[in-house]
Order: C-alpha cells, then sequence, then structure tokens
C-alpha cells in the first residue's frame, strides 16, 4: 500500500513537472533572449481547440543556402525534413535574415533549430521555423485579419499595413512576444475603437 502511495506521488509530480519546465523554458526565452524582427505574410485561422492565432510565414524562411548535411555537390541525393540550425543576421533595415545553415549548433551567436528538405543540388531554398503562429484574444481574430490582408478599392489594390513578428530568441529556442502592425503593436490596434 505504501509502495503504490509513492509510485503515485511520484507519477504526479512527474506530470506536473514537465509542463512546469516548458512554461519555465518560454518565460526564460523572454526574459533573456535577444529581439529579432521577422517580417511577415499573415493568414487568420481559428483553431477550435486553441483558441484564435494569427498563421504566419516569414520572408525569412525563402533564400538560398548550402545544404549543411552535403557531402559532395556533384552528388545527387535528397534530404527530407532535415533538422539543423539557422545562423541568424540583421539586414539594413533591421529586420531578421538566415546568414547560413549548419549541421551543429554554433558556438557563438544567434542561432534558431529549423527543418528542411533539400533535392539533389546541395542547396536550400526554404526552411520551417518553430514558430508559427501568435495567439489572440478570442474575437479579435476577424480585426486582425482586416489589418493584415490588402483590399480593392474600386480598381485599385490597397497594399495591407506591413507586418513584422517581435520574437526573443536563446540558444535555438524562439518565443514570439508581439506582432506588429504598421507601427503598433496588435494590442494597441485592438485597443482602439473600430
Amino acid at each position: 500500500m505504501r509502495n503504490g502511495l509513492l509510485l503515485f506521488a511520484l507519477i504526479a509530480l512527474a506530470q506536473l513537472a514537465v509542463p512546469g519546465w516548458m512554461m519555465v523554458k518560454h518565460e526564460r526565452v523572454l526574459m533573456q533572449g535577444e529581439v529579432f524582427r521577422f517580417r511577415t505574410a499573415p493568414v487568420d485561422p481559428r483553431d477550435p481547440f486553441r483558441g484564435e492565432y494569427v498563421s504566419l510565414e516569414f520572408e525569412a524562411e525563402r533564400g538560398d543556402w548550402s545544404d549543411p548535411f552535403a557531402v559532395n555537390s556533384s552528388t545527387n541525393y535528397t534530404i527530407a525534413d532535415a533538422t539543423g540550425y539557422a545562423v541568424l543576421a540583421v539586414d539594413d533595415e533591421g529586420y531578421a535574415v538566415i546568414h547560413e545553415l549548419l549541421a551543429e549548433p554554433p558556438q557563438q551567436g544567434a542561432y534558431l533549430r529549423v527543418t528542411f528538405s533539400s533535392y539533389g543540388d546541395a542547396r536550400v531554398s526554404h526552411v520551417e521555423l518553430a514558430f508559427d503562429r501568435y495567439y489572440l484574444q478570442e474575437g479579435k481574430g476577424p480585426r486582425t485579419e482586416d489589418l493584415l490582408r490588402g483590399d480593392w478599392s474600386g480598381e485599385e489594390a490597397v497594399e495591407p499595413l506591413p507586418a513584422h513578428a517581435v520574437v526573443r530568441v536563446l540558444n535555438g529556442d524562439a518565443v514570439i512576444e508581439d506582432l506588429v502592425v504598421g507601427d503598433k503593436s496588435i494590442q494597441e490596434w485592438m485597443n482602439e475603437p473600430r
């Protein structure tokens, strides 16, 4: 009986420790992580289990990089869903870009764990960043979508406001801190009357 109670207590403690550690890790990245701004191209879907969010695509995900796992560039091969490390840099306008892809984490500088595929030419043209959603308060999705999409006014297209995500990066992990549309935080937009 006593061993059963001890086993139950250990299992319960383990079940609480895992989400607790995930929250601590998330908060640590927010407090200590280096700030990067990633240009976005968002769309607004809904997830019935997790609420409303803005699905984000980032300009930094597209480029032309050497495949860090390519042994010989003349060898024809395919690598699908490889995990590597993207070394981050900042462009002339202050936005995050991926400088290079590595097979191992770099010893210094900001980097992210990414997945990518390479098809026969030892080049990578698209990576997937681990963060791609910014969650909103319930009911704020349609307003956010209105801010982020273009519109047609008569015969002319009205361009959407530029948007970027403010992301904290620490030791390969990343947390989206804010979504900025135009020059204001999405929270400021939501607090304004329509």
